[in-house]
């Protein structure tokens, strides 16, 4: 009961304003309405509109008429009610009804009710919910930081993930070395430790350079639940490494920071942002973009807000001694 009341809560909520018309509308979605839909695995508002229409539209198939139309006028579905506020919709819904607008108030909340047991029985767990590491949770926070300064190359991720459906309990990460310019660096050695937040499980090579880990949760997460946990990943072998650290969601993101601590005996001749850009493109020769200052720390840090799926993100840099070798 108590997720049918959070569901009610974030459905009432986003009938406010202009409803499903909103601006950034994935910003304004609760964890359980975003879950419900796998709004997370949407490319951008529209996309996110679309689907969540379609949901509402499933979800209220066997509603009576004016039940359908109450939630379709509130949230701005209808024809004719697309008004910035919700007061105005009401309006909308009493003259289509030929009720007052205390009773088309009353008729909305009751149909939302609805709603929100609709989808709640829907989504009660059973014995066909797949267990699958990869899914079942996005991404809400992730803060990188990238150590070149150590003895070897460190990297420490945090995450704060959602659970998009109950008794979530493991989870994946993943982690690519990527091919050095030459392409002489062969086999990787990559070693990772969960610093808190889980326990890392098994751990999987794929290929020569990319990794896969399994994660066990402290405890079962409930749909809508956070958690946060960060995991340390060391480069061990010795071998050069690219000179970037990029973020390529396979999940979405809803907010990534990466954070590049440099060696002060061996600091970037310059350092730039990498923003939506395709994975393919990284393997070409650099081209540096407009430059980024390091401050007194010798790092230099970036944000990013809602990454796009399938896209780089990051930060690319050019040695000293690469820049030396090639400015005549």
């Amino acid at each position: 009961m108590a997720h049918e009341d959070g569901l009610l809560r974030e459905l009432t909520t986003l009938r406010r304003g202009w409803g499903l018309e909103t601006e950034r509308l994935r910003g304004r979605l609760g964890p359980l309405v975003s879950g419900w839909c796998e709004i997370h695995r949407t490319a951008n508002d529209r996309e996110a509109r679309r689907v969540l229409r379609d949901a509402i539209s499933a979800a209220i198939a066997e509603f009576p008429a004016d039940d359908r139309l109450a939630v379709n006028v509130a949230l701005g579905i209808a024809p004719g009610a697309q008004h910035a506020l919700l007061s105005d919709r009401v309006g909308v819904l009493a003259d289509r009804l030929r009720v007052s607008e205390r009773t088309a108030r009353r008729r909305i909340d009751r149909s939302f009710a609805r709603l929100a047991a609709e989808i709640e029985a829907g989504l009660r767990p059973g014995d066909g919910v797949p267990d699958d590491p990869d899914r079942g949770w996005f991404v809400k926070r992730l803060r990188a930081i990238v150590r070149l300064d150590t003895a070897e190359p460190e990297l420490i991720e945090e995450r704060q993930i959602v659970a998009t459906r109950d008794g979530l309990n493991r989870i994946s990460a993943q982690f690519t070395v990527p091919r050095v310019e030459d392409g002489g660096d062969g086999e990787r050695r990559v070693a990772a430790d969960a610093q808190h937040g889980v326990r890392i499980t098994d751990a999987q090579r794929v290929g020569q350079r990319h990794f896969r880990w399994l994660l066990d949760l402290p405890r079962p997460l409930a749909r809508g639940d956070t958690h946060t946990y960060a995991l340390v990943i060391r480069v061990r072998d010795g071998l050069p490494i690219r000179p970037s650290y990029v973020f390529v969601p396979l999940v979405t993101c809803e907010s990534f920071t990466v954070r590049v601590r440099f060696d002060p005996q061996r600091l970037p001749w310059t350092v730039w942002r990498l923003d939506r850009v395709p994975p393919s493109v990284l393997a070409d020769p650099a081209k540096p973009g407009p430059a980024l200052t390091l401050d007194g720390a010798c790092e230099v840090a970036q944000e990013f807000a809602a990454p796009q799926l399938g896209y780089a993100y990051g930060l690319r840099w050019v040695p000293h001694d690469v820049a030396e070798r090639n400015i005549p």
